[in-house]
């Protein structure tokens, strides 16, 4: 599916943002899909996760997420993927933290609807997933961040949530 978004570094004052909308507790398995450098997912293990998935593209970026799990000592809980996110299996995942471009999230809403369990969380930073309806938002500056919970609620056209089936 190739690149959603330039490697843009999640600032290290709006990492906690992520985990306001979604706390993290020692049987969340996270996500972030597209990765980068993996701050956020360290943050996540310090926050008390009890594992960690990142995926990114890039592999000089993997490459240094693994050597600082590695200099971490948190390897046996981390793991860093060079590969596409829709070459992924996210089953597993509780908890998905997302900073990708608006037509990143509409591919992915499929893949979300089939692989995420019910209650899996999803924080996307800066654009919505269109259609769906957020349970919360946090501004942070010019930026919103988004959590939903699978399944997601519907807005239908009209603006109002639609029941799912």
């Amino acid at each position: 599916m190739g690149s959603f978004i330039s490697f843009i570094p999640t600032p290290f004052e709006d990492i906690d943002t992520f985990f306001k909308l979604a706390p993290i507790s020692h049987i969340d398995v996270v996500y972030d899909l597209g990765s980068g450098d993996g701050r956020l997912l360290f943050a996540a293990l310090e926050k008390g996760a009890g594992r960690i998935v990142g995926v990114e593209l890039d592999p000089a970026l993997t490459r240094e997420a693994r050597k600082t799990a590695r200099e971490k000592g948190v390897e046996d809980s981390a793991k860093f993927l060079e590969a596409d996110v829709m070459d992924v299996n996210l089953t597993d995942a509780t908890v998905v933290l997302c900073y990708l471009f608006p037509s990143a999230s509409e591919a992915l809403k499929p893949k979300f609807e089939l692989e995420l369990k019910p209650g899996t969380r999803i924080v996307m930073e800066s654009f919505p997933i269109e259609g769906w309806k957020p349970v919360q938002t946090e501004m942070r500056g010019y930026k919103t961040f988004y959590l939903y919970v699978m399944p997601p609620g519907i807005i239908e056209h009209d603006g109002q949530e639609a029941a799912r089936a």
